[in-house]
């Protein structure tokens, strides 16, 4: 199993970004982009049973007009490193900023998109051949406002 720290998009946001990529599944037949939801992944994690208080990353966030695919993961780039000070605070790293996509090599224009809510949460991977199962837990909403 493989646990990952994610920040995890508002419900909204996470509904219309499910709309693009299950038009982009039907486009391509990639199951990835079917897999897993769309967040920004944080990376690796020991398994914990609770997560720590972090500053949420400067808020509002805005994604670039263009697709990436690095590292396996197709994403939506944030530019910049707004990440970095949250992964300082949680020990851990990844390739890249953005919010993920799924698993095809491919390069799209996109309408950019606007994050203004965040929570951090745990997201657990588990593959078995073809199936990947997931869920995600320990959610924890942060306030742009104020440290936690």
């Amino acid at each position: 199993m493989e646990n990952y720290y994610i920040l995890r998009l508002g419900k909204e946001l996470r509904r219309n970004l499910k709309l693009f990529r299950d038009g982009l599944y039907k486009q391509y037949g990639e199951p990835s982009l079917l897999a897993l939801e769309a967040c920004i992944i944080l990376g690796p994690v020991d398994k914990q049973d609770t997560l720590p208080f972090v500053d949420c990353p400067p808020l509002p966030l805005t994604t670039l007009d263009t697709t990436s695919y690095k590292n396996g993961h197709l994403h939506l780039p944030i530019p910049g490193t707004p990440f970095a000070q949250i992964r300082k605070q949680l020990g851990t790293d990844f390739p890249y900023d953005g919010v993920y996509l799924g698993e095809i090599e491919t390069t799209l224009s996109v309408d950019p998109i606007i994050i203004k809510d965040l929570s951090l949460a745990m997201l657990s991977i588990q593959r078995e051949g073809a199936l990947i199962t997931w869920n995600v837990s320990l959610e924890k909403h942060l306030d742009s406002g104020r440290h936690h």
